[in-house]
């Protein structure tokens, strides 16, 4: 049973004295966009959970749908159940998983990627890039200066390189590079990131201790689903009733063996604190319906925009100014403006995200409406045809 998935491979670990270490190791398998429905992904998940590790793992399955590509993950507990050996993450294994993947695809008439096609897919990873650019948010946000954003990043395991004005950086096992600005446009160069950090005001100081953010966010999100799951029908309400299929999985980010702050872990967080911050964003401003949430978000715009370009002036002030005493000052206005700035941009980002994941909701509820008339219209033939033979 999912919630008492993490007892019982803790329960693994202990029976083998194996309790510290590598907790679990983590896979994905995703799919074409709109060539497998959610409860086929899960059924082809769950298949090949049971083929490669059901005799020896304990494993958990999750289909998420919070992307374009339906997709699984799958969180292995580090020590078998069976002999309490150690599971071994090597590159056969990982070639191993991916044969049985293409094997069940194939038997589920779904396509699969060509050998040149999967070297090309694992070096430029979406989700890869997906977790650097998330890792590289966390670091700006939670820097004091900018040598403490290059030791976060490095606490990540990340490899940085920073020469002149070009800052890149991998992590195992990618081989290449990444130029961020390239990657991720001008508001990831030096100079961008240098004000990002000067203008976020971070809500905690930077630990790289993960229990702390970890434990922190789970109790949080606890305390608000409870508090707000009773107002049916709000969208404080859809929110939470809906975690599962916007990607939320509390057993795994809430575990408190974590013993290192991954950009996995990190994005797992993040979504957490989102639908915390989201549900006490909608109740504190009594925001019910879409067109509330439309009306308040103009409001907060209203306010913002003059902010932003007193903030914009001082910057070109900033450029201009010839001696570091100068500067300081005109830095500390722009800290000063940013304090102001940084609660209405976190209610504008609120609104363009509760926005989002209603339009999914919207598109579930759509996709699971039609599944239910497919299967009644199937049960009606069905019922037809026996009828005619009797």
């Amino acid at each position: 049973m999912l919630d008492t998935a993490l007892q019982e491979m803790r329960n693994t670990k202990k029976q083998f004295f194996k309790a510290t270490g590598i907790q679990c190791f983590q896979g994905v398998q995703s799919f074409v966009k709109g060539e497998v429905t959610p409860e086929q992904a899960h059924e082809i998940g769950i298949k090949l959970a049971e083929e490669l590790w059901g005799d020896k793992f304990q494993v958990i399955v999750s289909t998420h749908l919070n992307t374009d590509n339906l997709h699984n993950h799958f969180v292995l507990n580090s020590v078998s159940f069976l002999d309490g050996k150690r599971f071994c993450n090597t590159k056969r294994e990982y070639a191993t998983m991916r044969k049985a993947s293409d094997k069940l695809c194939e038997e589920y008439g779904l396509s699969v990627l060509k050998q040149e096609e999967k070297y090309n897919k694992y070096a430029t990873s979406s989700l890869y890039k997906k977790l650097m650019k998330d890792s590289i948010d966390y670091a700006i946000a939670n820097a004091k200066d900018y040598n403490e954003f290059i030791k976060i990043l490095q606490d990540l395991d990340y490899i940085v390189t920073d020469k002149n004005e070009t800052l890149s950086i991998r992590r195992e096992p990618y081989k290449r590079n990444t130029r961020i600005e390239r990657q991720f446009g001008n508001n990831y160069s030096k100079e961008s990131i240098y004000k990002r950090i000067l203008e976020t005001q971070p809500e905690y100081p930077y630990s790289p201790d993960p229990y702390l953010l970890a434990n922190r966010s789970y109790e949080r999100y606890n305390n608000e689903k409870q508090k707000h799951l009773q107002f049916k029908g709000s969208i404080s309400y859809l929110i939470f009733h809906y975690e599962k299929l916007l990607g939320i999985n509390i057993e795994i980010v809430s575990k408190p063996n974590v013993t290192k702050m991954t950009p996995e872990l990190i994005n797992a967080i993040k979504k957490m604190d989102e639908f915390s911050k989201q549900v006490r964003f909608v109740c504190k401003n009594n925001i019910n319906t879409e067109q509330e949430l439309l009306d308040y978000q103009k409001s907060v715009y209203e306010k913002i925009n003059p902010l932003k370009s007193e903030r914009e002036n001082l910057w070109k002030k900033h450029k201009r100014a010839k001696t570091d005493e100068e500067k300081e000052t005109i830095e500390n206005q722009i800290v000063e403006i940013s304090k102001k700035i940084t609660p209405l941009a976190e209610e504008i980002k609120h609104c363009t995200n509760i926005k989002l994941r209603l339009e999914k909701i919207k598109q579930y509820e759509l996709h699971q409406k039609i599944e239910e008339e497919r299967k009644q219209a199937e049960k009606e033939h069905d019922k037809k045809k026996k009828d005619r033979v009797r």
